[in-house]
């Protein structure tokens, strides 16, 4: 015996979509006036911007989709102690990463948002997240030859 009554639509995951679209189109304007650096590019710094925005548009879009058909799982209840965590953590290291530099920052976010998803390791979610940060840094830096902020930390590589 199937179910005949309608699902409802889900507003607040079709005002997420909406978000993701109007997201989506933000990038886009923001990117559409950089020009290649090196001559005449087919691949200029456009691509991953246009990229990234085509792919939100495309989730946004699915998202709303799903909120319109209500085809969501239900939800918990909300945690904004967890949301403060993460949001407190991006604060901090939006604050810190000029002057503390790239790595600091990255772990001091990671351990906020490990705190938040329920971790209750802070130093060893401090090392990860330095860890992980160091390897974000190198390869931004040594690899693709890139310049992120630097602090104490990463003038020792």
């Amino acid at each position: 015996m199937s179910d005949a009554s309608p699902r409802m639509s889900d507003k607040p995951v079709i005002a997420i979509g909406f978000g993701l679209i109007a997201t989506a189109g933000l990038v886009v304007w923001q990117s559409w006036g950089l020009a290649a650096s090196f001559g005449n590019q087919a691949i200029g710094p456009q691509m991953m911007p246009f990229l990234v925005s085509g792919l939100l548009a495309f989730f946004g879009l699915l998202t709303v989709l799903e909120g319109v058909k209500g085809a969501t799982p239900p939800r918990e209840g909300e945690d904004w102690v967890s949301v403060l965590w993460i949001a407190g953590g991006l604060a901090v290291m939006l604050a810190l990463i000029k002057t503390a530099g790239f790595i600091p920052a990255i772990a001091i976010l990671f351990a906020a948002t490990a705190r938040g998803f329920g971790s209750t390791r802070a130093l060893v979610d401090l090392a990860l997240g330095a860890v992980m940060g160091l390897v974000v840094y190198l390869f931004f830096v040594r690899v693709l030859g890139l310049s992120l902020p630097t602090g104490l930390f990463e003038t020792l590589f």
